[in-house]
This record gives structure tokens, C-alpha cells and sequence, in this order.
């Protein structure tokens, strides 16, 4: 059955938000065993809808979902009955614009455009660990059969599409321009994730294993491709909600631009097992560190969980080059955006815990460049860890360092979490039991006096 939002009483004029319409829209479909609700031409105002199963959402090519113009205007966070170790944007699902809670066979697509229009959560009612993060513009729990395709979407201040507990995904087409995290797969399995051009505030594609769903689980049988991603934060990532783990995942043809953090950062930080995760065919330019592989012991989730692992993972066809310019980029949180913030100088960090960018003076010529490192702890050490045809062209000019690096990180997982500059220019790495490199080169802009690579504890 095909509905057309017109003829069901919904108006698109840009100002009428008109949830409670397609809310029984949507209903009337789910009645009839499902059925497409099309969005035509115009300007629809939308905040919390609730999918149900075999619907599909349909917008247009000239038409336009907006957000609705406050954060009020949204559903409240849903009641939950179980701990919470995850903040407010990787629990509560219902603060967003498309919700679906154990639906099967949903499809979103349509050529069309949503639009989020930047509404944060200004009084800060949801805590200030997010920082007063706004509505989700897709937001899935426990779903099957998911398609996610052909759209534009804009100016979402919490996690753009995030999904956890959900199996047969498909994800393409995408161009996404938001301030957090751009595409989330939390615990989920059979995955495709392509074609799509993002750039973030935050971090890029991340998948995450965390404890929302109330258990463990994993994600798994994942595969990324062709994909361009630009990054507030980290490009492609794993974490930092690590409680369950990864396993079986592929991501090839990506192009990284314009990175603040780290190109490919692959972390366990509270008990997760990372098991068979190769990357390869990745071109960054302008990133600041291309490469973190790290295990700590923030361990935030249930008690008695053990030290996650890292092991099987190939790092393949990967280059990191300048100029490391300047460049536009979208603000990474609501501070940043109210700021106007959207120019990114490289060399210009910002604070972070046991970083202060002041030090570097603030200019190019300064020691700016974060090293890149691959390290275990000592009681997990990474194992079988490859890299192959991997090529650094960093910015160097590192004349004075410590060779000295501390075995303690800081709390929260970054690149910078043994400190800024480590003693290596290309990659520092530590507590690896197997560790190939072949054919793995590393040059610089300017003179840097440290070793292209150092290893600590490493076989």
C-alpha cells in the first residue's frame, strides 16, 4: 500500500509540525500489514516518529523533512530498568526523529533531504557529560532487514544513524554532514555500509559494542567500502564503548580528509575482544595521526569483566600524507558550534586532558603532529598484528623528546594517551606478541630527529 503525506492531511509548509499526521500514517500502513508513506515536493516539519514493521519511508528528491525547532519538541527519553554504563546518546533512543524499537523490514530512502536544523539540548537537561547533544536523526533497537539509502542529511546534533541490535543492514548512498558521530552500528550483525560521503564533528563511522541492550553481544560480519569521511574527531573508529566485542570485519576504499584526531583508531577499553578486522585500500590526507591501535582498562561496565584483547587485525594499502593545511570543517559540539568554530588549523589541537595546545605556541613550526602508536598492555598484549604497503608522510620536526613513555594511559582512549609526541616519528609500538611490517615506510616534511619506528615489549 502506498500512502502519499499530502493526501493524509500533512502539510508541507515548513512551519506545521506535523508528527501526530504521519505518526497515524505510519499506524494506518502497519494495520494493513505495512505499506510506503511517500514524501513529495515541499517542506515537511517532523520530531518524533515511531516506525513499525514493513514500512517504508519515502522522501523525495525535491522534498525536505526539517526538524522540529526545539529540542522540547521531541519524545523524552524512554524509561529503562537496567544499569547504564553508556552516556544518554548510546541508552535512550526515543529524543529522535525516526525510531524503531524491534521492528522488522524498514526501509528510509527516497533521494530527498533531512535537515535537522541544529537544535541542541541548550538547558542541558540531559547531563553534561554529552554536552547538550540534541535529537538523533535515526535511531534503531533490535530491527532486522534495515535499508538506509539515497539521502541527504544535515545538522543533526546526537548521533546521526546509530543502530544497536540489529542484524541484515544496509546503509549507501548517504551524504551526511552533522556535528557527532555520522553512521553507529552497536552490536550488530550483517552489515553493509557503502558509497556514502561523510564528514563529522565528531567521529565518522564507529562501531561500538556497548551494554545498551542490557548484555553483552558483539558486532559482527561487517563490510565498509567506498566511502569518503571527513573528521571533527576520528574517521574510522572502534569504541570507545567496548564492552561485547568485533569480529569478522572488513573495511576497504576508504578516502580520509581533513581528520583532526586519528584516520583508523581501533580501541578496547572496557573488556572487549577485537578478533579479525582487516582495513585496507585507505588514502588519508590531512589527518593528524593516521593510525591507533590501543587495549586499556577503563573497564566502564559490569564488574568482573577481564582486560578486552586485540588480536588478527591487517592494516593493508594505507597512506598518510600533508600538506596539513587549514581547512572548513563543521563544529564538534554545542560549544564549538555556538563558538562559530568551523576553521581547523592542524597544528592547533585544543584542550584535552594532559594537553594543552598553548604549548606548541600555536603554529606550524611547532612539534603539532600526534604519534601514531599500536600498543597492548602488559597483561594483553596485542597479537598478530599486520601491516603491510603502509606509507607516512608526516609533518616531523621533532628535535627534543623523552624517550621515556609511561605505562599508564589517561582515562579517556585518544592517541594522545601516552602523551603527544612519543619517540618515534612514524609509529610507536608496545606489547605485541606477532607483529609484521612489510614494506612500511615513513617520511617527513621537515628534519625530525627520532627514530622511523620504535618497539617496546614487542615479538
Amino acid at each position: 500500500m502506498l500512502i502519499n503525506a499530502n493526501d493524509y492531511g500533512v502539510i508541507a509548509d515548513g512551519k506545521m509540525i506535523e508528527t501526530e499526521k504521519v505518526q497515524k500514517a505510519i499506524d494506518f500502513l502497519a494495520e494493513q500489514g505495512g505499506g510506503t508513506l511517500r514524501f513529495t515536493a515541499g517542506k515537511y516539519v517532523l520530531s518524533t516518529v515511531f516506525l513499525k514493521s514493513n514500512i517504508t519511508i519515502e522522501i523525495e528528491k525535491n522534498a525536505l523533512i526539517l526538524g522540529a525547532p526545539s529540542y522540547y519538541d521531541y519524545a523524552q527519553e524512554e524509561k529503562l530498568d537496567y544499569p547504564l554504563y553508556q552516556d544518554s546518546s548510546h541508552s535512550y533512543y526515543n529524543p529522535s526523529m525516526f525510531v524503531g524499537i524491534d521492528c522488522e523490514n524498514i526501509r528510509i530512502t527516497g533521494g530527498g533531504k533531512i535537515d535537522m536544523r541544529s537544535v541542541w539540548d541548550e538547558d542541558g537537561v540531559r547531563g553534561e557529560e554529552i554536552k547538550h547533544r540534541g535529537a538523533k536523526c535515526i535511531a534503531l533497537k533490535e530491527c532486522k532487514n534495515i535499508e538506509v539509502s539515497n539521502l541527504v542529511i544535515h545538522n543533526v546534533t546526537d548521533l546521526a544513524i546509530y543502530f544497536a541490535g540489529c542484524e541484515n543492514v544496509d546503509i549507501y548512498d548517504i551524504k551526511m554532514r552533522v556535528y557527532i558521530d555520522g553512521i553507529s552500528p552497536d552490536n550488530s550483525k550483517n552489515v553493509r555500509i557503502h558509497d556514502c560521503d561523510i564528514e563529522t564533528g565528531d567521529d565518522g563511522i564507529v562501531f561500538k559494542s556497548s551494554y545498551t541492550l542490557n548484555r553483552l553481544d558483539i558486532c559482527k560480519d561487517i563490510h565498509v567500502w567506498d566511502c569518503r569521511v571527513k573528521s571533527r574527531c576520528n574517521a574510522i573508529k572502534f569504541g570507545t564503548e567496548t564492552n561485547g566485542g568485533f569480529e569478522d570485519i572488513l573495511i576497504e576504499n576508504i578516502d580520509v580528509r581533513e581528520t583532526r584526531i586519528t584516520g583508523i583508531s581501533i580501541e578496547s577499553v572496557d573488556g572487549a575482544i577485537i578478533d579479525g578486522v582487516t582495513i585496507r585500500n585507505v588514502k588519508m590526507t590531512n589527518v593528524n595521526a593516521p593510525i591507533f591501535v590501543h587495549v586499556g582498562n577503563r573497564m566502564r561496565g559490569p564488574e568482573g569483566r577481564k582486560v578486552g584483547k586485540i588480536k588478527n587485525v591487517t592494516l593493508e594499502n594505507i597512506t598518510a600524507t600533508g600538506p596539513y593545511e587549514e581547512y572548513k570543517i563543521i563544529p564538534w559540539n554545542y560549544f564549538s558550534c555556538k563558538a562559530g568554530d568551523t576553521v581547523q588549523k592542524p597544528w592547533i589541537f585544543g584542550v584535552a586532558e594532559s594537553f594543552d595546545d598553548t604549548k606548541s605556541g600555536n603554529v606550524r613550526e611547532s612539534d603539532w603532529q600526534m604519534t601514531s602508536n599500536v600498543c597492548g598492555l602488559k597483561e594483553s598484549p596485542l597479537e598478530n598484528i599486520t601491516l603491510k604497503n603502509v606509507r607516512l608522510k608526516l609533518d616531523g620536526g621533532v628535535q627534543s623528546y623523552k624517550r621515556e613513555v609511561p605505562e599508564e594511559a589517561q582515562d579517556y582512549p585518544e592517541v594522545f594517551v601516552y602523551g603527544r609526541i612519543l619517540p618515534a616519528k612514524g609509529i610507536y609500538f608496545r606489547h605485541i606478541d606477532g607483529l609484521t611490517l612489510d614494506n612500511v615506510t615513513v617520511e617527513t616534511y621537515r628534519p625530525d630527529a627520532r627514530e622511523d619506528f620504535v618497539f617496546d615489549d614487542v615479538r
